[in-house]
């Protein structure tokens, strides 16, 4: 399956798995919404998660659908991506797929993201452009909790 297919495939689920990579190469797993477009994958986090950190010192992520807890789907394995962050909330090409995509589940949280950013907590969008060809390292699956 070539990058923009499995884009449009990873972007159809309603979870992935959005791994990236420790200071010391270890994985971590982290289950988040996601949307898309052909081209790279849309997810929202907030700007001081840990995941950014490790993306902006990293950009590259393994990305695979999973359920809502981060248990991978029977038959799914990592594609390797790269990860840019984007420093605004209001990033209007995700927002309209997400909210297209989880309809009232994010009608209900995007609002509820105002509160937290009058406390400092600032909202930020994660690309991912998928990049098949790149060889990960092992990415072991999420432990269950």
């Amino acid at each position: 399956m070539d990058a923009r297919e499995e884009t449009r495939r990873l972007g159809a689920e309603p979870f992935v798995d959005l791994v990236s990579f420790r200071a010391d190469g270890s994985p971590a797993h982290t289950p988040v919404w996601v949307s898309g477009d052909a081209e790279r994958l849309f997810v929202s986090t907030f700007g001081d998660s840990w995941k950014v950190r490790r993306i902006r010192a990293n950009p590259l992520v393994a990305v695979a659908a999973c359920d809502g807890p981060g248990a991978l789907l029977p038959g799914e394995s990592y594609v390797a991506g790269r990860a840019e962050v984007l420093d605004r909330s209001e990033f209007r090409v995700g927002v309209r797929a997400h909210r297209e995509k989880y309809g009232r589940h994010f009608a209900l949280m995007w609002p509820a993201r105002w509160p937290l950013r009058v406390l400092g907590k600032k909202r930020v969008w994660v690309l991912v452009t998928l990049t098949p060809d790149v060889v990960l390292p092992p990415v072991p699956p999420p432990v269950p909790h």
